[in-house]
């Protein structure tokens, strides 16, 4: 599996964030940002992310990432209405024109690809027992941060440039009372030692993601990886 595989999967990222609005319709939209710098500190890309809830309950999601100069390379939407865990989604790269996700046929989960003008390709999900698309694994995450301080949570995440999902270990690195930070690897010996590793640090007191280092699904011109550190601000109500 290349590294290219791992991060656009990993880059589901990054929801529960502070409530800043409210609707007559009982609608909350939720907003934050993220800036993306790689290891000389210069600025990559940043992201704003605006998670939509009804009740309590996330209904839809929308992120944004633009370049240094403001123009935007790349969304990812994604439909929680259905299931937290496995919403339907598209991302969609608009320099590489890559687009993959999830979506509904005849009631079937159908995981997609798609390269430039190239045929899509993609194959029916055949299981939907423990998988988590997109945004899902991060709403797990944030929501059973004590079982993470007592041992290792394993989660199946789909990967569209696989066509099917593959098991993820996530282990706690370290912890105080305010933050815990993990470490996200495939769990496949084979594939372990090739694949780069997401480390991630939460905030345990808001059940947020402040930090994310590793792999990003954001690719640069060439279409070649590139690593990250992502540092998040969240709106105060």
């Amino acid at each position: 599996m290349s590294a290219t595989s791992l991060a656009r999967l990993c880059w589901s990222l990054l929801c529960l964030l502070l409530v800043n609005a409210a609707g007559a319709t009982g609608i909350v939209r939720q907003s934050y940002t993220g800036e993306a710098r790689d290891r000389a500190g210069v600025l990559l890309y940043t992201e704003k992310h605006v998670v939509s809830s009804l009740e309590g309950r996330t209904t839809h999601s929308l992120t944004e990432y633009r370049a240094g100069d403001g123009s935007l390379i790349a969304t990812l939407s994604a439909d929680y209405s259905r299931s937290v865990a496995m919403p339907t989604y598209v991302f969609e790269d608009l320099r590489l024109k890559y687009r993959e996700g999830l979506r509904l046929e005849a009631g079937e989960h159908i995981i997609f690809r798609q390269e430039g003008d190239a045929p899509e390709q993609s194959a029916r999900l055949e299981s939907e027992s423990g998988v988590f698309s997109c945004q899902g694994w991060h709403y797990y995450l944030v929501n059973n941060l004590e079982l993470l301080e007592k041992e290792r949570i394993t989660l199946n995440l789909i990967l569209p440039s696989q066509l099917r999902p593959y098991p993820f270990v996530v282990k706690k690195l370290q912890s105080d009372e305010a933050q815990v930070s993990a470490e996200l690897s495939l769990k496949h010996r084979l594939f372990r030692h090739f694949a780069p590793k997401l480390r991630l640090r939460y905030d345990k007191v808001n059940r947020r993601l402040i930090e994310f280092q590793g792999a990003s699904n954001i690719l640069d011109r060439n279409g070649d990886r590139q690593d990250v550190t992502l540092l998040y601000s969240y709106e105060r109500s």
